[in-house]
């Protein structure tokens, strides 16, 4: 499935026209459809991060993969999505909404060889689409309920949240490697900018693993301060992941 080749592009579209659907759905449905939708949606994505690499496509159980896998953005929502979905975890909504939804959709600009070498039925590329499609859409459906919203408060500690995630990478990168800079793992990019075209200008200009990730921190945190102002007035009708009580929602 070559970037920007036919198959590329329709699937973009199909995937844009699925997401504003259950979008409308979601928004004008009751709360219990609300959370069947948006769980379903969530869990779709937990199951296929495991088939993919906690199974190897059910060729086998491999746990060390699971759990290195985690230290991929991408893959680190088959913690976070539970958190985000079934715990009074607020921030967990809000890294998955800031940090992992961004993340999960820039794939579908640039993603790894063996999916665009891949024709687009295939378990490879379907499972890639299908899991960063459910990861993108979970947090936005529950914005759709209006029982999301970005909140200012919470982004100073996302911010601190992806520093720690990023240097725990590193830190299991440098492991796996032998305690050397150089080695086969880089996950999470932490290491170099790999085949990622918007990391490799910093890596050239601070071929640092890890810090060459730094100048993106003021950039980020900005844009994240813009979206939380942009929802400043959205009103909520209650929250997400456990009961709701009836009190005034801090609106931030």
């Amino acid at each position: 499935m070559t970037i920007g080749g036919v198959a590329h592009i329709s699937m973009l579209i199909a995937s844009l026209v699925l997401s504003v659907i259950l979008f409308l759905v979601v928004a004008k449905s009751k709360r219990k459809i609300q959370d069947i939708i948006i769980t379903i949606v969530g869990l779709t994505a937990v199951v296929g991060i495991f088939f993919l690499h906690g199974t190897h496509y059910f060729t086998k159980l491999d746990f060390y993969n699971l759990g290195k896998q985690m230290f991929q953005v991408c893959n680190f929502n088959f913690l976070l999505i539970p958190l985000a979905l079934f715990q009074k975890n607020e921030l967990a909504r809000q890294y998955l909404f800031y940090f992992s939804m961004p993340a999960a959709l820039s794939s579908f600009v640039t993603y790894p060889s063996d999916v665009e070498n891949s024709t687009w039925n295939s378990v490879v590329a379907l499972t890639f689409w299908i899991n960063h499609l459910c990861i993108a859409l979970t947090p936005i459906l529950i914005l759709a309920a209006k029982r999301f919203k970005p909140n200012v408060v919470h982004i100073p500690k996302v911010i601190l949240c992806i520093l720690l995630y990023f240097g725990a990478a590193f830190f299991v990168n440098f492991a796996l490697n032998g305690w050397q800079i150089d080695g086969g793992s880089n996950l999470s990019y932490t290491m170099d900018s790999g085949s990622i075209m918007v990391l490799q200008p910093l890596y050239k200009l601070i071929p640092i693993p890890y810090v060459y990730l730094l100048p993106l921190v003021p950039v980020i945190t900005l844009i994240y301060y813009l979206v939380a102002w942009a929802f400043k007035k959205y009103k909520l009708v209650g929250s997400f992941g456990y009961t709701f009580k009836k009190k005034k929602i801090e609106e931030n």
